[in-house]
């Protein structure tokens, strides 16, 4: 098998696998183009600065998408634990000077927690009561914003 059909299962792999199969889900989550992803998939040039570049923004280690994932060592990967695939950490809050509250989220979760933020009162309101509806009117216990 050669090192682009190599790259080209294991992102197929890493799709199925984290992103429940779903492209659109992977495009949205990393911000890559659609079409060049569905290239990738098929048969566009897949190299190295782009599969170096695709394992960052997974948070995956160099080298990940060149191993055969019928391969032995990508057995031994997937069950290491330090090497699945962790969303990034972000800094979404300093609690205090010295503490900063870190959490796992996605580009999507940070983008609607920083609109959250910068919304006005009845802004936060509208948000908090459409997040409860979608969850099926559960609520929190305590709000989620504080003044």
């Amino acid at each position: 098998m050669e090192i682009q059909d190599i790259r080209r299962a294991r992102l197929a792999q890493l799709i199925q696998e984290r992103y429940g199969n779903s492209q659109a889900r992977f495009v949205d989550e990393t911000g890559e183009n659609q079409g060049e992803v569905s290239g990738l998939l098929r048969a566009k040039s897949f190299g190295e600065r782009k599969a170096r570049k695709l394992e960052a923004k997974c948070n995956l280690p160099a080298g990940w998408l060149d191993v055969d994932p019928k391969s032995e060592a990508a057995e031994q990967a997937a069950q290491a634990p330090s090497l699945r695939p962790q969303p990034p950490l972000y800094v979404v809050e300093k609690v205090e000077p010295q503490w900063m509250a870190l959490v796992h989220v996605t580009q999507r979760e940070l983008d609607l927690l920083t609109r959250y933020r910068r919304s006005s009162d009845i802004g936060r309101s509208l948000i908090e009561t459409a997040a409860e509806s979608a969850a099926g009117g559960v609520s929190g216990s305590g709000s989620a914003h504080q003044s």
